[in-house]
């Protein structure tokens, strides 16, 4: 689809991001949902609704450059409003700022390349105001580097609750091909600590923390075998108790949970929002190109994607790159995202499962429906209606119901292993 926007010709993300009642309308390309991101954050501290709709005002719709320059500003001018108060001994009013001006450096930096000179650093600066803020407003966490292959480590956080150390119900939680660990400390992590869990934010290999400081860790399809470092780490601390060990994933992260807990069965619980059996069908749809014509025999394949949507700029760009294909043929990019379908483990998958979708993500609902129909696992479905208000990908317009969803399944689950 191709929709005018102040005579920019930019085509609406449908497939995934479907422009529903719960979202703010201010775009019609993915900027939309991006800007829906940003605006969740403000539940948990990470934002505030009359900075992002400024930002938003000042950006045209599928202007790419516009984008990173409005969220930069914000960002900055946040910052240095941190900045100074921490210097006036307002530790309070800085940690806050911080915090919010992490969220705006992510947004910031969310469709840059690796011709961006400003990628790095732009995503260090939303690393940095993350972790100073923590610190300023007195939130426990620890930051972690998971042993992994070869001498090298996974990044993430490792936060608890208030009061004596003592094994509790740990969430490890991961994103999927965009989100950051610092973004899934609003999304989640805060909800999981005031409910009394741990919570685990991990960067698998290819996720953008994970990547951003080695581009050695590409994404992999073996995800059981990342997952166990992951767990490995989580069970030799005497702080998470291993029968109350979930694991939770969004987005792309949708399709890595069930990969992972097919084999890695000292997790005890998952969610996935939302279940996503295949990579290729959405994203061959998110690049503009038809999800039931076979690419194998086209020779200009590249030359037949439509990046006037941000987000086909992101996928055959950053995304791309961190699966280790930017600089191999489109279709080589294609098949191996074929390598990571979960299409036929379905008996592997043993322990509670809950899969969570939503009104708004268009083709995702008869993906999801058909896999989940296969468990044979303990499992539970939640499809969140428009008229909820939590219709968006990952229920990204509306954390407070998904994370109640999320936790109360966990809770129960739990309460059976105790």
């Amino acid at each position: 689809m191709i929709t005018e926007n102040s005579g920019t010709a930019v085509r609406a993300d449908e497939t995934v991001f479907m422009s529903t009642a719960g979202l703010p309308r201010r775009f019609r390309s993915n900027f939309d949902f991006q800007l829906a991101l940003a605006l969740g954050s403000a539940d948990h501290g990470g934002a505030a609704v009359g900075e992002c709709y400024a930002t938003a005002a000042r950006i045209e719709d599928g202007d790419l450059a516009g984008w990173h320059r409005a969220w930069s500003e914000t960002a900055r001018r946040v910052q240095e409003t941190g900045s100074r108060c921490l210097a006036e001994g307002h530790h309070v009013s800085a940690g806050e700022a911080f915090l919010r001006a992490s969220t705006y450096w992510r947004a910031a930096g969310m469709f840059l390349g690796r011709a961006d000179a400003s990628r790095i650093p732009t995503w260090e600066k939303n690393r940095e105001c993350f972790r100073t803020g923590l610190r300023l407003t007195g939130v426990p966490f620890e930051e972690v580097r998971v042993p992994y292959e070869n001498g090298k480590f996974l990044p993430g956080y490792f936060l608890t609750p208030d009061g004596p150390s003592r094994p509790r119900a740990t969430a490890v939680v991961i994103g999927g091909g965009d989100m950051t660990a610092e973004e899934l400390y609003f999304f989640t992590a805060a909800a999981a600590v005031r409910r009394g869990y741990n919570a685990f934010v991990v960067e698998l290999p290819g996720q953008r923390g994970a990547y951003y400081s080695d581009p050695d860790l590409t994404f992999r399809p073996d995800l059981d075998v990342q997952m166990g470092y992951v767990v490995d780490y989580a069970l030799s601390r005497a702080d998470v108790d291993p029968e109350r060990l979930s694991l939770t994933g969004y987005s792309m992260g949708g399709l890595f949970v069930p990969r992972a807990v097919a084999r890695e069965k000292r997790i005890k619980a998952a969610v996935a929002s939302t279940l996503t059996p295949s990579f290729r069908p959405s994203i061959l749809s998110l690049i503009g190109l038809k999800e039931d014509e076979s690419y194998a025999d086209i020779d200009d394949l590249d030359s037949r994607v439509d990046l006037s949507s941000p987000m086909a700029s992101l996928l055959l760009g950053d995304v791309r790159e961190r699966f280790g294909m930017l600089d191999r043929p489109l279709r080589d990019y294609l098949d191996y995202l074929g390598e990571f379908d979960i299409w036929g483990l379905e008996d592997q998958i043993t322990c509670p499962l809950l899969n969570i979708g939503g009104a708004g993500e268009g083709s995702l609902a008869s993906e999801r429906r058909a896999f989940y129909e296969r468990l044979s696992c303990v499992k539970a479905e939640r499809f969140i209606a428009e008229s909820e208000g939590g219709e968006a990908h990952c229920a990204a317009n509306n954390r407070v119901l998904a994370n109640q969803i999320e936790f109360d399944f966990l809770d129960d689950v739990f309460a059976r292993n105790r």
